[in-house]
């Protein structure tokens, strides 16, 4: 027994050493990345490459080591203000950016707008992906916090209890150590919080899923039109001036049912302007209706309750372990 604890010692050191050092890399990603949102200028970059990072989740810039994140990154390039080429190698972008210029398993070669700045140690911030690098940069900071604490935990209490068992009489105190109900505790407790965390998550990138640019669109026309999974849904075609003076025209752009009852009448537009959010520079992405946010579908609910109850379960076992440890010493 007491050399079974011991591996769940080491392997309990292991995930904290890990999280904390994604805790760290995720951090520090997201205060270059805000610097550089703060501090840096407006270019037009090009996309010259890319690299999958599922395998290598790092990289060097110089002599400093850099967590990457995401599954995908790109070499970018650009002309800086001081008249000189700049490059910038691996640089992270999300799923949803890269369907965009992902095709197959080529590498669409494209010209975006970004904000950069002419340090070699400042990533460049794509502009249609920043928003969404931030919440996933968030995300995966929280969770691996998380992780991090549980394990340093398990890692204290694991070592103090070995410690007590060569202390004292070694075989009757290891062989008291409920190692069954601390290991269910521990995993029950991290797939718990995990999963509530994500769910939390969700929710929180829902209504600013299309960026955080607000504005007053005009309502070209509302339309019902029929759904992917049979049925029918109502759309709305809207148009809005950017702050360039640039016309854009999108639609249709679904609409719940309490929205779309909200601005017609007997089938008839009642309502003819929508406060909206868009992303600037998202070409081909929808904007949000601020009016109308998501519905939280039951599938949320789900894995709320699930990820709720998993973390109770986790936390009640590593309770009683507690107690039973404190009885046996």
């Amino acid at each position: 027994m007491s050399m079974r604890a011991a591996r769940v010692r080491n392997l309990l050191l292991l995930i904290a050493i890990f999280a904390t050092i994604v805790v760290a890399g995720c951090w520090d990603s997201r205060r270059t990345l805000q610097h550089v949102l703060d501090d840096g200028y407006s270019t037009v970059i090009e996309i010259t490459g890319a690299q999958n990072q599922r395998l290598a989740p790092f990289a060097f810039d110089g002599w400093r080591p850099r967590f990457v994140e995401q599954g995908l990154s790109v070499n970018l390039k650009w002309n800086g203000k001081d008249g000189k080429p700049h490059a910038f190698e691996k640089v992270p972008v999300t799923d949803d950016f890269a369907h965009t210029i992902v095709e197959g398993d080529q590498v669409r070669l494209a010209v975006v707008p970004a904000k950069v700045m002419d340090d070699p140690y400042a990533v460049p911030v794509i502009t249609a992906d920043a928003n969404a690098r931030l919440r996933s940069l968030q995300e995966w900071t929280r969770t691996s916090a998380f992780i991090a604490a549980a394990a340093w935990i398990g890692f204290g209490l694991s070592a103090f209890w070995i410690g007590r068992g060569g202390a004292g009489v070694a075989g009757q105190m290891t062989a008291a150590f409920p190692l069954r109900r601390i290991l269910f505790g521990f995993v029950a407790l991290i797939l718990g919080a995990v999963l509530t965390l994500r769910v939390w998550s969700i929710e929180d990138m829902a209504p600013d899923s299309a960026g955080g640019t607000e504005t007053t669109a005009e309502i070209a026309s509302a339309l019902t039109v029929p759904a992917a999974g049979g049925g029918t849904t109502h759309a709305l075609r809207l148009s809005w001036k950017d702050a360039q003076g640039g016309v854009h025209h999108v639609g249709p752009v679904p609409v719940s049912e309490h929205y779309w009852a909200t601005i017609t009448r007997n089938g008839e537009l009642t309502v003819h302007q929508a406060r909206i959010r868009y992303q600037e520079g998202g070409r081909g992405m929808r904007p949000v209706v601020v009016d109308d946010p998501p519905e939280r579908p039951w599938q949320i609910e789900v894995a709320l309750g699930v990820g709720l109850v998993l973390a109770v379960m986790g936390a009640a076992s590593l309770f009683s372990a507690a107690r039973q440890l404190r009885r046996r010493g």
